[in-house]
């Protein structure tokens, strides 16, 4: 190669390999940097170490054998004089597994596997076959199976690699004159035979490691079965009477066909070895059809009573791992004798039943509480506070910055990382006060923030759910703080949250983020801080990515700022005979769960807290030697904090799933799924849809007091009756208590969709609707509440009207209650109580009903609403007319 094609080389090396050098550098550095801000530099550095000795060990561990063997194999081929002439063909090796040996590294550079059996904490029972600690499975054998596919990776890539170079160093004989004149076939020039008599000592080695490995891994295939499928999850009839034979014989042969292949050193003949191997492919193929044989014409034709005890052993161990036998289960006898005075005496309750369903809400809060483009909320979040000395139910929701938003010609860099910085405030409502416009009460609303009951000192929030971009503060260019009128309000950023921009970090930075606006910014100072990873699901995720994550964090008011819960949940899918589930809101499948940790997150400074309320648990007690630093005990979460939490949604969900199936524990009853419970079906808006857990206030059977938590009732499978219902207390000291009441079967008791379609069957409510339902609006039904009162149940349903245009404000104009025979739709809750129960006084704290207006006063009304009915008519809004028609009544009969 001449000098100038070496120089072109060599600067197309430099352009291409110092960016895709620096890039991970920086980011790397960069991350760092921001694991020192928030305190938690040893979990990052214990992460990182761990990852880059995994992957040098693991890398260099097959470079150094398999260019080992390689060199064995030239050796054996060539003199030593010949060897010196193999440059290109050495080179061309070195960049194979050079190569491979950067995708072993990465493939096996795996931390957590080797911390966590480095680490590993015992669990407090054994599986049933083999008396292992199920933290062997857990944390020990995931790791012996990673060190295992290194073994076998190396082994079988080096025998191949091998076997090559003995092809490319191999040097053929020199061909007689008669053989040259005629000409060579390709066989004749390779000299195969030579090659198999030189490779043969050396290729049995690598043959009979690879064939010991082999039967080390039908030996982990064993501790496999017990992680089969079929009926049931686990290991059955078939797995213990058959397979784990099978897997035991073919393990000693697969040793015997090791150990021969290495006698070949001294035998050097393939002769035994190949049919030894005969053996393990005869052993092999009857071990399977003999497998199919047994599970068709034994274990199928008397299944249940072959596979009984494995079928208790699912039952045990499934109901262990989901905590499903920590439920307390009670019979709840329903009796329909509630009165008036019955509804009066549980104001705590019926103060607190949720007539605001969170979607029309959202669409609602959009409308009436973003002011500014560039304002969103996230979702709607249901907590409880005490309002005076009232427990009140909420719904609440943080008023975040999205610049997706933002108009395209104000989407600049200036914009999007100096200027709309954060959001601002939240609003809250309480879950059952409606306005005579059919609109939420709040009990926090607008910007500036303006509260009767809360005072919020710091209502901004730079860390959110909509927070996806970086954001650099304390900068020469004004942050915008909130709209005021016609104006903005601008502010500084005065956290302790982010990392210093000094001018080394700024070049960090901007090649971390291929910013160079950020490396060359006037408006930069030398104490402005960069805010990076500010959307907390990333945050949480990006501190420790061991946990699996809720999907719904909720904004809570503590010492009048505003912080973020999250539930963080430590998992495993190597349970013995545990079944796996799989929730599509986490993304994930195990077959063991629990609730370990609170995660908290300050909206302002961005400062992440991991607590730990359940210590039993022992992949967190893991976890908590691993990163000493990180975790905190639930005692040390402050008080105002801990009144917060609640049970999670996705954790509920996953419980009352499998305890649908797992509640029956007889093995029979459970084989032939005679007690199957679902989750029902309700209708929102117009569509049937399965109904979701919900967080409501009750006062349980036997309890003295109102508590907050999360409820889902039952039907039995291909029925619509319910069958019982499941709750979760939140409130601490009782918190993540289950209890489970069911109803008796020889009771009928209306399940969500029988009141649903009791609802369309009542002629008043069904008129309406089709009414409503017509010229420019329509019905949305909200969720069926299944509302336990004392020993009886009643029902729930919202009904809210919205237009179809675009920009819809939905409105509560109705609310629905059933109990037992009885469907009433009125415009209030309390109207339709006192409609089916008898006049219901008013509640305490309320103020007394206001005497009536004069009959002139009633007048001017009737003709107000008589014009705007008549409006509506013209218009051909016939809902909006009946709507006002409807109050003109209502009028009139007050007067008469």
């Amino acid at each position: 190669m001449n000098p100038k094609n070496i120089l072109t080389l060599l600067i197309f090396v430099i352009l291409i390999g110092i960016p895709a050098i620096i890039a991970p550098i920086a980011g790397i550095y960069g991350d760092l940097l921001w694991f020192e801000s928030m305190g938690y530099e040893s979990v990052f550095l214990r992460m990182f170490f761990t990852t880059l000795v995994m992957g040098l060990l693991a890398g260099a561990g097959f470079f150094i054998l398999s260019n080992l063997s390689i060199k064995i194999a030239k050796r054996s081929v060539l003199s030593k004089s010949e060897r010196k002439k193999t440059r290109r063909r050495d080179f061309f090796f070195y960049i194979i597994t050079g190569l491979f040996s950067l995708i072993i590294g990465s493939v096996f550079a795996n931390w957590s596997l080797y911390l966590k059996y480095a680490n590993a904490t015992p669990f407090s029972n054994a599986d049933p076959v083999f008396s292992m600690n199920i933290g062997f499975y857990a944390f020990d054998l995931p790791f012996l199976m990673l060190v295992f596919g290194f073994l076998v990776s190396t082994v079988f890539i080096t025998s191949i690699l091998t076997a090559i170079s003995y092809v490319v160093y191999f040097k053929p004989k020199e061909p007689e004159e008669e053989e040259a004149v005629q000409g060579l076939s390709f066989r004749q020039i390779l000299d195969w035979d030579g090659i198999k008599k030189k490779m043969m000592s050396h290729m049995s080695i690598l043959i009979g490691i690879f064939f010991f490995l082999i039967g080390i891994g039908f030996i982990f295939a064993q501790y496999g079965l017990l992680f089969s499928g079929g009926t049931f999850f686990g290991a059955g009839y078939t797995d213990l009477n058959v397979n784990l034979l099978i897997l035991q014989v073919l393990s000693l042969i697969s040793l015997i066909v090791g150990g021969l292949f290495m006698l070949n050193l001294k035998v050097r003949k393939w002769k035994f070895p190949i049919e030894t191997l005969k053996i393990f492919a005869i052993v092999l193929i009857i071990g399977v059809a003999a497998s199919g044989v047994v599970q068709a014409f034994i274990v199928a034709p008397d299944e249940f009573n072959l596979e009984k005890p494995y079928i208790e052993r699912n039952i045990q161990y499934t109901r262990d791992a989901y905590n499903l036998n920590e439920i307390d289960e009670e019979i709840f006898d329903v009796q329909y004798n509630l009165t008036s005075r019955d509804i009066e005496n549980s104001e705590g309750i019926i103060n607190n039943i949720r007539l605001w369903d969170w979607r029309p809400l959202r669409q609602t809060y959009d409308q009436l509480q973003l002011f500014r483009t560039y304002y969103d909320f996230a979702d709607v979040d249901i907590d409880r506070y005490y309002i005076g000395e009232d427990y009140n139910q909420v719904m609440v929701s943080a008023r975040e910055m999205n610049i997706q938003d933002l108009p395209g010609n104000a989407r600049t860099w200036v914009n999007e990382h100096l200027v709309y910085t954060h959001g601002y405030g939240v609003v809250m409502n309480p879950v059952e006060r409606v306005t005579e416009e059919g609109l939420p009460e709040f009990y926090i609303k607008d910007i500036p923030p303006q509260s009767d009951y809360f005072d919020l000192e710091n209502p901004r929030i730079y860390f959110g759910e909509m927070t996806n971009n970086f954001v650099i503060t304390d900068t020469t260019t004004d942050e915008l703080d909130y709209p005021s009128g016609e104006q903005n309000i601008y502010t500084t950023y005065e956290g302790e949250g982010g990392v210093r921009l000094s001018p080394t970090s700024r070049l960090i930075y901007a090649i971390k983020f291929g910013s160079i606006e950020m490396f060359v910014s006037g408006s930069i100072k030398p104490e402005s801080k960069l805010l990076m990873y500010r959307n907390i699901h990333e945050r949480v995720r990006k501190i420790a990515p061991f946990l699996l994550y809720e999907s719904d964090p909720y904004v809570v008011i503590s010492d009048n700022q505003l912080y973020w819960i999250m539930d963080a949940y430590t998992t495993t899918n190597m349970y013995p005979y545990s079944e796996p589930i799989y929730l599509r809101s986490l993304r994930s499948e195990f077959n063991y769960i629990r609730n370990s940790v609170k995660v908290v997150i300050d909206t302002y400074d961005g400062t992440v807290d991991y607590y730990v309320i359940d210590n039993s648990d022992p992949v967190i007690q893991t976890y908590m030697k691993i990163f000493p630093g990180l975790f905190k005990d639930f005692s040390e979460m402050p008080a105002d904090l801990q009144a917060h939490i609640r049970y999670p949604e996705s954790l509920f969900s996953i419980q009352a799933q499998l305890y649908s199936t797992y509640h029956m524990r007889d093995p029979r009853v459970f084989y032939n799924k005679e007690d199957v419970w679902v989750i029902p079906d309700e209708i929102y808006h117009r569509s049937r849809t399965e109904m979701t857990p919900y967080y409501m206030i009750l006062q349980l059977p036997g309890s003295d007091r109102e508590e907050f938590m999360l409820m889902i009732p039952f039907t039995p499978r291909e029925k619509e009756n319910m069958i019982g219902w499941m709750a979760a207390k939140s409130d601490p000291p009782n918190y993540g208590q289950l209890i489970v009441y069911q109803f008796s079967k020889q009771e009928l008791i209306f399940g969500p969709m029988q009141i649903e379609a009791r609802i369309d069957q009542d002629t008043e409510i069904s008129q309406r609707f089709t009414l409503w339902d017509q010229a420019g609006s329509a019905v949305i039904r909200g969720n069926t509440l299944v509302i336990p009162i004392r020993d009886s149940i009643m029902y729930v349903v919202p009904v809210y009207l919205e237009a179809t245009e675009k920009g819809t404000l939905p409105q509560l104009k109705r609310v629905i209650v059933v109990y037992e025979n009885k469907v009433s739709m009125q415009p209030t809750l309390e109207e339709a109580l006192s409609d089916i129960f008898g006049q219901i006084t008013t509640k305490p704290g309320e103020p007394a009903p206001v005497p009536g207006d004069t009959s002139d006063e009633i007048l001017a009304q009737v003709k107000e609403l008589y014009d705007k009915a008549q409006s509506a008519l013209t218009s051909g809004n016939l809902a909006l007319y009946a709507e006002y028609i409807e109050q003109i009544g209502d009028l009139l009969e007050n007067v008469i």
